[in-house]
């Protein structure tokens, strides 16, 4: 179960309840939060379908750039435009103040409002909960999809009436830029709020508050916000923030008022409402994904990487928040498992064909860059994962119907590395790609090579079985033969290890990659070897400390395709018990540490002062894809 959560004991039909529905909740207590060390590195998320999101930690400290209330996406979905960075709040009861924010200032925390934190839920959205000496103020945070909004709803659970103020926040400026004081904004008085203008160029910001208020005098800039998360990433961890005053409102026992930030002018709104079609939206998607209700919050964060794209034309994926952008690799990798949750049945051929759409002799889109949008087609190995992700298609079509389309494509895509092409690196006579000759010999080394291999394989069965199927000839079973005969032995030894593992030497993604392509050149008996080695040692090292030094998604994306691969091989049945088990307190919440990627960083609970090297788009993907196909339970 989560952290945080207790259910006390289970006596009847509604404490079951009570107990499935808090499952499913990423929480944290008290003691957790009120320890700034752990409340300001878990963090949640929502996106809007467009590449917009709001973000922050769940004591509302902001500790990245990216972290902000709403960041809209200027150029769908990319070129996305940070406006309000935070809200903070003073309430005062009984003409006594209490300041609601967190801040990090150069040698202080101003205000430590998370002093004042008593609950953190994440289900539909984040609800927080302040306890104000005994009295109770609940905050909830909603994003709805294709909006460009954010509503922020505060409810007084007390029995004494609140004054609330509200201190926004605003940067206008890219997500991963950062603002310094300067010139002030253009701030507009309509009859229920604001409208900031930044530029004409710009969108405009909307703030409004459901109930009447009145305004302080004056706009000021707050100097010296601290990203602590940025220090190892940026030159500059610092940022300026603008403030045009703060809202204040009186909040009776009982009642709520909701604050909302948009980039148009919104007419009278019903939060009420609002909730209510998020949550139907939800479960919608989670029901539709066909996953058990424990891993719905697997459906939750894979929807949130599709986006909609002007640019090709269709939905695609984004590749990580909010750090990431378009990365097709990525893209491609986590195409099956993310697919789930696409309202369109057609998606995933559709997506394929986009990233076809977009290749150009011989080479297929690899990123695009969000400031200057230009696509960059810089990385030879595309169209191997390209042919991974036709590959799985085909595979849970059962037809190759998806794929014919795509042989013209994939045979140039094998003349072109035939002929030497791929990164300056040349086929042997075996038919086995030999790449880093610059390395010395290596675990690493043998790993490397064995995956581009595997995915080299993988690209020559799927265009000879397309083929074969369609009744034409295959000129490629030969070099498909000579693969399979050479490639156990051109990296493993007789134990399964890879050639110069070291004792101590951790399992990498590289060296299980091998083993879940669709179409791997191992027999059924070297596959097992190779699994049962690499479960093996991956049990040795999961829980040493070395294999957690990197906070990354690496050896989580390891541990599911371990479970893969031993699923499918013969006689590892205590190996996929082993795995399984793993696998499965990692994919539920009893261990969840960030309601961001789905997934604890190495399966630890630590802190995240790194974005992900692997996005929680393909961790996400990839761990649907699994349930569905061993049916994990």
């Amino acid at each position: 179960m989560a952290a945080g959560t207790d259910c006390g004991p289970l006596t009847g039909p509604q404490d079951w309840t009570k107990f499935v529905i808090l499952s499913r909740m990423i929480t944290y207590d008290q003691n957790q939060l009120r320890d700034l060390s752990v409340s300001s590195t878990k963090e949640w998320l929502l996106t809007d379908g467009d590449g917009g999101f709001a973000c922050s930690t769940v004591s509302f400290m902001n500790t990245r750039r990216q972290h902000s209330l709403l960041t809209v996406s200027a150029n769908t979905p990319l070129k996305r435009l940070t406006l309000l960075n935070k809200v903070d709040e003073e309430v005062i009861v009984d003409n006594k103040s209490y300041f609601l924010g967190t801040n990090h200032y150069p040698g202080t925390i101003f205000p430590d409002g998370y002093k004042h934190l008593s609950g953190f839920a994440f289900d539909y959205f984040p609800e927080v909960t302040f306890d104000l000496d005994g009295n109770r103020l609940t905050k909830k945070v909603l994003m709805p999809k294709r909006s460009s909004s954010l509503f922020i709803h505060y409810e007084n659970n007390s029995k004494k009436a609140m004054t609330l103020r509200l201190l926004p926040l605003v940067s206008f400026r890219w997500k991963d830029a950062v603002k310094k004081a300067g010139d002030g904004f253009l701030v507009d008085e309509l009859p229920d709020g604001i409208r900031i203008i930044a530029d004409m160029n710009l969108p405009k910001l909307y703030l409004k508050l459901s109930q009447i208020y009145n305004t302080s005098p004056g706009s000021y800039w707050y100097y010296g916000f601290i990203y602590v998360h940025d220090a190892d990433k940026y030159a500059d961890d610092r940022e300026d923030l603008y403030n045009m005053g703060y809202w204040e409102t009186e909040l009776d026992p009982g009642k709520g008022l909701t604050f909302a930030a948009s980039t148009r002018d919104l007419a009278e709104f019903d939060y009420d409402e609002i909730e209510a079609k998020n949550i139907e939206a939800i479960d919608k998607v989670r029901k539709a994904s066909g996953l058990p209700a424990k891993y719905y919050h697997l459906a939750d964060i894979a929807s949130n990487h599709i986006v909609r794209n002007r640019a090709i034309k269709s939905s695609a994926i984004m590749s990580g928040y909010p750090y990431g952008s378009m990365a097709v690799k990525e893209t491609l990798l986590s195409l099956d498992g993310i697919s789930n949750v696409s309202d369109n049945p057609r998606y995933e051929n559709a997506l394929l064909y986009d990233v076809a759409s977009n290749e150009v002799n011989g080479a297929f889109p690899s990123t695009i860059d969000e400031t200057t949008l230009n696509v960059s087609y810089d990385d030879p190995k595309l169209p191997l994962y390209f042919a991974v992700a036709v590959a799985r298609c085909a595979e849970k079509e059962k037809s190759m119907d998806c794929a014919r389309r795509y042989i013209p494509l994939l045979e140039n895509a094998i003349d072109i590395i035939g002929e030497n092409r791929l990164g300056g690196k040349r086929i042997g006579k075996s038919g086995l790609i030999d790449f880093c000759a610059d390395m010395e010999e290596s675990a690493a080394k043998s790993a490397k090579n064995a995956f581009v291999n595997a995915l080299w394989y993988n690209l020559l069965k799927l265009v000879e079985q397309a083929r074969t199927t369609n009744g034409s000839f295959s000129g490629d079973s030969e070099r498909t033969a000579e693969l399979e005969s050479a490639y156990f032995d051109a990296f493993f030894d007789r134990s399964g290890d890879y050639r110069s593992a070291r004792a101590e030497d951790g399992v990498t993604l590289e060296m299980v990659m091998p083993l879940v392509v669709p179409f791997f050149p191992l027999s059924k008996e070297e596959r097992s070897t190779v699994c049962k080695a690499l479960v093996r040692r991956f049990l040795d090292t999961f829980g040493d400390e070395r294999a957690h030094e990197i906070p990354d998604h690496s050896c989580n994306l390891a541990a599911i395709y371990l479970t893969e691969s031993s699923s499918q091989s013969d006689g590892c049945g205590e190996e996929l018990k082993k795995m399984k088990d793993l696998v499965g307190g990692l994919l539920r919440l009893d261990r969840m540490s960030n309601c961001v990627s789905g997934l604890p960083k190495c399966g630890n609970d630590r802190a995240e002062r790194h974005p992900q090297d692997i996005s929680s788009a393909t961790v996400v993907g990839e761990a649907i894809r699994l349930i569905k196909k061993i049916n994990l339970e």
